[in-house]
């Protein structure tokens, strides 16, 4: 039997490259029968107006009302209990207070196409949500066409890994699993290792994964789970794979022995969230500082 999970917290700056987020919170509610919580932060500093805030934003003093209507219209035809949240202050901070206040079990975010809203983005709310937060963060890049079924966990078979793969089966119960290591052979692009050398690094790697199973109860029963190794930095063949084989979710922790994110999030994470073609689920490791 499936635990039953917590309410799910959208986070969203109403703007329209947030529509696909509010898509997919609205999807993964109705599947998982909990309810959604629409957080809109308005920040406390006055923002000059700018060609890419909404008109209706620009135009307007009461930014609250019209922040609360605008969410009431989105919202008039879901299928599922919601409840709308319009605060000031800091989005980070507010963010995270609202999910802890509500129990949410789950963040979803969007992330703009536009280079600098883009980076803007990732470099500052999702990054430190990926740090601090309690919740797993989803960050939302592609159209919400269907649910998710091809999930891509990326691990290095620690602690943080089985976390985040933990996180993946409670949000995809009935994901077609893919186990994904990136693991590093020495001077590979500077000189050409020697097979032998490959063939121990992959032999090693494969080990590792077995024991990783092993030691993962949660796994479906009954059916091999598909594991893929590869030579190589992460950002660079998890997103080739994750781009050949259509995957609809990529799944990581933030920490790890190897660190598939690192401790600096922000380097690789980023590259991360830039480079993969589908939508990202970001666990942080319990307890990590």
């Amino acid at each position: 039997m499936t635990q039953q999970i917590g309410p799910i917290l959208l986070a969203t700056d109403l703007s329209a490259r947030g529509d696909r987020a509010l898509d997919r919170a609205l999807q993964l509610t109705k599947e998982l029968n909990t309810k959604l919580i629409v957080l809109h932060v308005m920040e406390s500093h006055a923002t000059p107006a700018r060609l890419t805030t909404p008109v209706w934003r620009r135009l307007s003093s009461d930014h609250k009302s019209l922040a609360e209507r605008e969410l009431a219209e989105d919202l008039a035809a879901a299928e599922v209990p919601t409840e709308v949240v319009v605060v000031n202050g800091d989005p980070l901070a507010r963010i995270m207070e609202t999910a802890d206040a509500y129990g949410c079990s789950l963040i979803v975010t969007g992330t703009a196409r536009d280079e600098t809203l883009g980076r803007l983005l990732l470099g500052t709310t999702v990054e430190k949500l990926a740090r601090q937060a309690r919740q797993p963060v989803l960050v939302v890049k592609t159209r919400p066409r269907k649910p998710y079924h091809d999930v891509l966990v990326a691990t290095d078979f620690s602690d943080g890994s089985r976390q985040a793969l933990r996180a993946a089966l409670q949000l995809v119960p009935n994901a077609d699993l893919t186990l994904f290591h990136a693991y590093d052979v020495p001077f590979q692009g500077v000189n050409t290792p020697d097979d032998a050398v490959v063939s121990s690094f992959y032999k090693t790697s494969e080990q590792a994964a077995a024991r990783f199973i092993a030691e993962t109860p949660e796994l479906p029963k009954g059916m091999p789970t598909k594991v893929v190794l590869e030579a190589g930095q992460p950002e660079t063949v998890l997103s080739e794979y994750s781009f050949n084989h259509r995957s609809d979710l990529v799944v990581t922790g933030t920490h790890g022995r190897t660190g598939i994110l690192r401790t600096a999030i922000g380097s690789v994470a980023e590259r991360l969230l830039e480079s993969l073609p589908s939508d990202v689920l970001i666990v942080r490791l319990s307890g990590e500082e």
